[in-house]
């Protein structure tokens, strides 16, 4: 195993010694380097030797002595050297078995890497796990963790997620609360599944669990229109979802004496469901399920309101597009509407449908080029905005493998891309900056 180096810091140890951008990094003091938490944690010592293999070749053993800490200045485009570690479960909601046909090979990798979510939040089953993994998470104390637990009736969850070792989670959760690992957990909710008595379980066991367990996010199952041959499954009406919200308004109530955080927090898609308003910051406290999207409206809609100061009264003539998936639409219709009230512009949403996956997929980072081109039209000449979330990482690609400039070219329309701040969206929006 060997991880590639793509930076140097100037002036830091690893410029002073040699190392160069393309070289590998192999081993520090006899540990070989799967990722970069093993490089994080063995490059703490303040003696050790770097095992280096040259971009021709050849392997140097580099002897350093520094101050424990000090950082050796190496920088990585990766944050995993070997493979990720894939799921081995068969869920019954799983949206990559839902994807259509002859789309990008990446899209179908079922991740489900301990690393990852300790590292960016990713949500992990830990039923892939080995005595070796385990021994990583507890020794390099990896908190917190960010766990997907749909249910913790043991034979449900196995059953629910094609897998006996899911069985297993009231055991596990115990071992990391024994290790002193904390977590953030998920439910993916399936009316009918694991909602109801099951739901009321699940939350019961989990807050019994408290301090380890930090949250629980709620987050709706996603069926595409390509679910053929798999489980039936079924969307939440919007009755039951103002059913759930009230639910769990009354759980957050109790949680707030219990624990002093609301603990419990639901996706912004049952709020956009059920007909009812976004909650206030309030309800979100620190925003701890933001990696599972929960509480991005509310954000943006608090940014927004404290940028309203700073809008000017009137503008150069200006047509404007948003795009936007039709789930996001009405918390976007408040800040266009607020916008349109600015002289010389005029901001209109354009709700795009997703032809592409079908089903109840309305999220906006899930839309295609082809529908969004198909929802644009002509816009020769007119400015419309997209937001970045459309965006492979560091591309102008989207998931359809259409290009931004396809949908210029198509469309004859002048894209500007947005950042997902609020901010970024009214710059875009007014075409200069606050």
């Amino acid at each position: 195993m060997k991880a590639l180096i793509t930076g140097i810091a100037p002036d830091s140890i690893a410029a002073e010694v040699g190392i160069e951008s393309g070289d590998y990094l192999l081993s520090i003091n006899g540990h070989r380097i799967y990722d970069v938490l093993d490089y994080q944690f063995y490059a703490q010592e303040d003696y050790m030797i770097l095992e280096i293999e040259k971009a021709r070749g050849e392997v140097w053993s580099i002897e350093i002595e520094k101050d424990y800490d000090e950082d050796l200045g190496l920088a990585f485009d990766e944050l995993v050297f070997d493979r990720i570690k894939s799921c081995r479960n068969r869920c019954v909601f799983c949206f990559v078995d839902q994807l259509p046909r002859k789309m990008r090979k990446t899209l179908y990798v079922k991740d489900d890497d301990y690393r990852l979510s300790f590292l960016t939040g990713n949500f992990i089953t830990l039923s892939n796990l080995n005595e070796k993994d385990w021994q990583k998470i507890t020794g390099m104390r990896l908190s917190p963790l960010y766990i997907s637990i749909h249910c913790l009736r043991p034979e449900l969850r196995a059953e629910i997620m094609g897998n006996a070792k899911a069985a297993h989670i009231k055991e596990d959760l115990q071992r990391l609360q024994e290790a002193g690992i904390e977590v953030h957990t998920q439910v993916v909710l399936c009316p009918g599944i694991n909602d109801g008595e099951v739901l009321d379980e699940t939350i019961a066991g989990l807050a019994d669990l408290f301090p380890m367990v930090r949250s629980i996010g709620i987050v709706p199952v996603g069926l595409t229109g390509h679910r053929d041959k798999l489980t039936n499954l079924r969307a939440f009406t919007s009755t039951e979802a103002s059913d759930l919200v009230k639910m769990i308004s009354v759980r957050q109530r109790e949680f707030r004496k219990r624990f002093k955080t609301g603990f419990i927090y639901l996706a912004d898609e049952f709020f956009i469901l059920s007909g009812l308003n976004i909650p206030p910051a309030r309800y979100y406290d620190d925003y701890c399920q933001v990696e599972n999207g929960i509480g991005l409206a509310r954000i943006l809609l608090d940014e927004f309101a404290a940028l309203e100061k700073l809008l000017p009264d009137r503008i150069s003539p200006r047509e404007v597009y948003l795009v936007t998936g039709v789930s996001a639409l009405r918390v976007l219709q408040d800040i266009v509407n607020r916008l349109d009230l600015i002289k010389g512009l005029k901001a209109e949403l354009v709700p795009v449908n997703n032809r592409f996956f079908g089903g109840n997929v309305t999220v906006t980072g899930l839309l295609t080029g082809r529908d969004i081109i198909a929802a644009l039209g002509d816009k020769k000449g007119m400015a419309v905005v997209l937001p970045g979330v459309l965006l492979k990482h560091s591309s102008s690609m989207l998931l359809d493998d259409i290009s931004i400039e396809d949908i210029e070219r198509e469309t004859g329309a002048r894209i500007s891309i947005t950042d997902g701040s609020a901010r970024s969206l009214v710059e875009a929006v007014l075409g200069q900056t606050l």
